[in-house]
C-alpha cells in the first residue's frame, strides 16, 4: 500500500495568506463584490492555513498523444484499447435529495463502497491509456478517502485531468482536499464541478436538503470564490472551478436571468448547462422517458430552453462576453478543452432534435464506468438498468483485475449493444458518451482545435 499523504508537517501556508490581519486583504481584493455575494472567508480556516504535504515524485508521461496513437492503432487492428477516460462513482451516499437526480432509485442504497486499498489494486491494472477521470456520486466528498484516491490514481495511472462533481456542502472540506491534491500531485489538472440550479430560492428548493434552513446556494458560491482565490494565492496554476446547472422542468423558466447572473456577476471559470434526462435509475420520477416524449411529436419546454441557452452560450463565448476557460499550463490546451465542452453541447442539441450525431458512442471502448461497489461497464445506464443490467463484471469478484473484466466475453457481448440498446436513445451523458467519443474522433478533435482559436482569453 502506498503512502498517500504526509502528516509529519502541519504548518501555516507559506503563501501571503497566513492570518486574519492585514495580509488577509490579498485574498479579498474584490471585497465589494464578495460582500454583495455574501461571501465571508473568515469562516474557512483552510483558506489561511494548510497542512504541508510532500509532492509525489513521478516520471509518468501524462500527455494525450501516446494514448491517442495507441487507441487509433487498436481500432485499426480491431482490438479493444485500454480506456482513456474513467467515470468512477465513489459513493451513492448523498446529503441532498435533488428533484432531478438521475440516481434517485439507488441513492443511499448501496453503501459498501470500494475501499482505498481495493481502488489502488484496481487502478494498478487499468492500463497505460488513462488520461481523464471524472469522480461522481452521490456526493463525492462523503467518501473520506477522496484526496487519497486521487493520489493513488496519480501514482498508478498516467491520468492528467481529474474532475470532481460536488454539491459543495462543506466548503472548508473542499479547500482541504484541494490543498492536499495540488501539493501532492504536481502537474495534475484539477477541476471542481459545483452544482447550482439558479438563484438562491430556486436552488435551495431544488436541492431538498435535510435541514430546511441549510443554505446550499451560499455554500456553493463560497466554495467557488475560495477556490479561485486559492489558485492565485498558492500558485495552483491548473486548478479550475466551474458551476454546473441542470436544465430541468423546475428551473427552465428562469434560466435567462440566471445566465446573465452567471455571466456578469458570478463569473466562474466555466459554466456548464446539462440537460435533465430520464435515467434508468428514475423509475418513480414523473418525467416521461425520451421515447415517450418523442412519441408526442413535440419538445418539452425545458428541452427548447436547453437548445436556446446552449446556442447563446456558444455565441457569447466566441464574442468574449462569457468567460469559458480552463486554466492549464499551456493556454491553448485549456481552450481546446473548452471547445470540447461546446462540441458536447452541440451533440446534445442534435440528440434532442434526433439528428445524425457527429460521432459514434465509444462507451465500453475508450470510456469506462466503475460503480462504487466495483461494477465495471460501459456507462451508468448499462450498469444500472434494473431490467437488463449490462455489467461487464465486478472488480471484487475478479480479484481487482480490471483487464480480466475488460477483455471478457461478457464485455464483448455488451459492447456490441453500445448505441443500439433501448437505454441509448436520447442519451446526453457528457462524461460517458460524448467526451470519450470526441477524444478518438479525429475529425471532431480537429474541429475542437479550430474552435479553440475562436475562444477569447
Amino acid at each position: 500500500m502506498v503512502t498517500t499523504s504526509d502528516t509529519s508537517e502541519h504548518t501555516l501556508a507559506d503563501s501571503p495568506i497566513q492570518g486574519m490581519g492585514e495580509e488577509k486583504k490579498v485574498l479579498t481584493s474584490d471585497e465589494s463584490r464578495l460582500q454583495v455575494l455574501g461571501v465571508d472567508f473568515s469562516k474557512y480556516p483552510a483558506l489561511y492555513e494548510r497542512k504541508r504535504a510532500r509532492e509525489i515524485v513521478s516520471r509518468t508521461n501524462r500527455g494525450l498523444a501516446m494514448p491517442l496513437i495507441r487507441s487509433y492503432a487498436n481500432r485499426v487492428a480491431k482490438k479493444v484499447p485500454n480506456p482513456m477516460m474513467l467515470t468512477h462513482i465513489l459513493t451513492t451516499r448523498c446529503n441532498y435529495r435533488c428533484s432531478f437526480c438521475s440516481f434517485s432509485d439507488t441513492l443511499n442504497d448501496k453503501t459498501d463502497d470500494l475501499t482505498l486499498q481495493e481502488i489502488e489494486r484496481a487502478y494498478t491494472t487499468l492500463g497505460d491509456n488513462l488520461n481523464v477521470i471524472v469522480y461522481s456520486g452521490g456526493e463525492t466528498t462523503l467518501n473520506k478517502d477522496l484526496a487519497s484516491i486521487i493520489q493513488v490514481a496519480y501514482q498508478r495511472t498516467p491520468v492528467k485531468s481529474v474532475y470532481i462533481i460536488s454539491n459543495a456542502w462543506k466548503p472548508d472540506l473542499l479547500f482541504e482536499i484541494t490543498h492536499e491534491v495540488m501539493q501532492r500531485c504536481p502537474g495534475l489538472h484539477l477541476t471542481w464541478s459545483l452544482s447550482i440550479e439558479g438563484p438562491r430560492e430556486t436552488n435551495n428548493a431544488e436541492r431538498r436538503t435535510y435541514a430546511p434552513d441549510w443554505d446550499a446556494w451560499q455554500n456553493t458560491i463560497d466554495t467557488m470564490e475560495g477556490l479561485k482565490h486559492m489558485r492565485e494565492a498558492y500558485g495552483y496554476k491548473e486548478l479550475n472551478v466551474q458551476l454546473c446547472t441542470v436544465c430541468s422542468p423546475g428551473n427552465y423558466h428562469l434560466l435567462d436571468g440566471w445566465y446573465e447572473t452567471i455571466r456578469d456577476r458570478l463569473q466562474p471559470d466555466k459554466w456548464n448547462l446539462n440537460l435533465m434526462r430520464k435515467s434508468v435509475q428514475m423509475t418513480d420520477h414523473g418525467m416521461a422517458s425520451f421515447e415517450d416524449r418523442r412519441s408526442q411529436g413535440d419538445l418539452e419546454p425545458f428541452e427548447r430552453k436547453y437548445l436556446e441557452m446552449t446556442q447563446r452560450v456558444q455565441q457569447d463565448v466566441f464574442s468574449g462576453r462569457l468567460k469559458f476557460l480552463y486554466y492549464t499550463k499551456n493556454p491553448y490546451d485549456g481552450a481546446v478543452k473548452s471547445a470540447v465542452d461546446l462540441i458536447s453541447q452541440e451533440e446534445n442539441r442534435r440528440t434532442v432534435l434526433e439528428k445524425k450525431g457527429q460521432f459514434v458512442c465509444c462507451a465500453g471502448y475508450t470510456g469506462v464506468y466503475i460503480g462504487n461497489t466495483g461494477d465495471v461497464s460501459g456507462c451508468e445506464e448499462f450498469a444500472n438498468n434494473p431490467d437488463a443490467s449490462k455489467v461487464f463484471g465486478n472488480l471484487r469478484e475478479a480479484n481487482y483485475d480490471f483487464q480480466e473484466i475488460w477483455h471478457s466475453p461478457k464485455a464483448e457481448r455488451y459492447r456490441e449493444q453500445v448505441g443500439q440498446a433501448k437505454e441509448c436513445r436520447g442519451c446526453t451523458l457528457e462524461s460517458q458518451r460524448n467526451y470519450p467519443s470526441i477524444l478518438v474522433s479525429f475529425k471532431t478533435l480537429v474541429k475542437a482545435g479550430v474552435m479553440a482559436t475562436q475562444i477569447k482569453k
